[in-house]
């Protein structure tokens, strides 16, 4: 019965090829088009969070401000800053951060050889270095003895390196920042274009160690070892607003004010830009589209299908009147509206995998977003087609069910 069915419906497609052509066309399309945009959806959130996250995954950022003027007169607004003893408070007692560092920053003159120019010098801890989360190319990472010892060492963004070494440059060579020696230690791993950065890219920084920034450029306004921001990092994206009042709580009880008091603590986070960002919605849309375009060769089905009904009327007629069962009439009906839509399902699923996988080893831009396949777009597609199969197969049998014999054994 089934593989009746089956020919039966190979026999359709063959005697109305054009027809068929169109109507498979919209089903390969349409599965072509789910598994292409969903997967393309998928690919441009992660993306997006690849771009936000490449300063550092799940961290947020501390800076100190001035008194808020809801919380104190104008006229005793005073300025405030965080010093290691407020870094050490953190991490002695806040509970959901796993990482808690501290960075120095200052805008240098650097020099090497003929070469000339400003950079973005961060006094960094170990700690911050391992909440940046970027590795080194070639040397070695800034250590707790280097912080320990105030050592004069640099590690070099990817930009940094090639504007201020050249290609002669090497590990081991000493270059100049504000007039003092500092030498070369490694090399940072390219980053690339950051969707959340402060002042420069890390691939134009030069780190060294947070002590070394403090000791040689201290600030003119205080005898402390000034950290410009603490930044912390969290263990699950969820604890972000969790953390943000904790973190608060703490360091405005090391400032000595109100934990209310968001002029004073700042804190901002990538996460919080990416969650506004409306990228489940879009993804949502996506899949709409792409499902509205398979639902419209569904109805390619559908037609056909109707059109096949009315020209086998006499067929179906002799069926029934030798003893064929209505349901047997429903059956073949079925399967032969799944045969056509399950030969488009497949065809398109190819194009859909093969077009995913064809952009994803073609080289793009930094930040483009390439389709992520996964097994389950795949098979949302195939639900999605089933559905429409079904629901392309269903007023066609009911007709062909409905057909009466002793009117198709009279026609001519």
């Amino acid at each position: 019965m089934i593989r009746e069915a089956v020919v039966q419906a190979l026999r359709l497609l063959w005697a109305h090829r054009m027809r068929s052509l169109l109507t498979t066309f919209g089903l390969v399309w349409g599965t072509a088009s789910v598994i292409f945009l969903v997967g393309w959806g998928e690919g441009a959130r992660l993306t997006m969070e690849d771009g936000f996250f490449r300063a550092g995954r799940n961290m947020g950022e501390v800076w100190a401000g001035k008194v808020g003027e809801d919380f104190s007169p104008a006229v005793d607004r005073r300025f405030l800053w965080f010093g290691m003893q407020d870094v050490e408070a953190l991490r002695q007692r806040a509970r959901l951060p796993d990482l808690v560092g501290a960075e120095a920053w200052e805008m240098l003159p650097a020099t090497f050889g003929q070469r000339a120019l400003n950079l973005d010098v961060r006094g960094m801890d170990p700690e911050a270095v391992a909440i940046r989360g970027v590795g080194v190319t070639a040397g070695r990472t800034l250590s707790a003895a280097d912080v320990q010892r105030r050592r004069r060492v640099a590690l070099l963004g990817e930009k940094a390196r090639r504007r201020l070494l050249g290609p002669e440059g090497r590990l081991g060579d000493r270059i100049r920042i504000a007039g003092k020696p500092f030498e070369v230690i490694g090399f940072l791993e390219p980053v690339g274009t950051q969707l959340s950065r402060d002042r420069m890219e890390i691939d134009d920084q030069v780190w060294v160690p947070i002590t070394t920034v403090q000791l040689n450029w201290p600030s003119w306004w205080t005898d402390d070892a000034v950290v410009t921001k603490v930044i912390y990092r969290i263990p699950d994206p969820r604890l972000l607003d969790a953390s943000k009042l904790e973190v608060r709580a703490i360091l405005a009880d090391q400032l000595g004010v109100d934990s209310d008091d968001t002029e004073a603590v700042g804190i901002w986070s990538a996460l919080d830009r990416l969650n506004q960002l409306p990228t489940q919605q879009s993804r949502g849309m996506l899949f709409i589209l792409a499902a509205t375009t398979l639902l419209v060769g569904g109805i390619g089905v559908l037609n056909m299908m109707l059109d096949a009904v009315h020209e086998r009327r006499p067929e179906i007629g002799v069926r029934l009147a030798v003893g064929a069962r209505r349901r047997d009439i429903i059956a073949q009906f079925f399967v032969e509206t799944a045969t056509i839509c399950g030969l488009g399902g497949i065809v398109g699923a190819i194009l859909g995998v093969g077009a995913c996988l064809l952009l994803a080893h073609l080289p793009m831009p930094d930040l483009v977003p390439i389709p992520v396949l996964r097994p389950g777009i795949v098979v949302t597609a195939l639900v999605v087609l089933a559905v429409v199969g079904v629901a392309s197969g269903v007023v066609p049998a009911w007709r062909a069910a409905r057909v009466d014999p002793a009117l198709t054994l009279r026609m001519d």
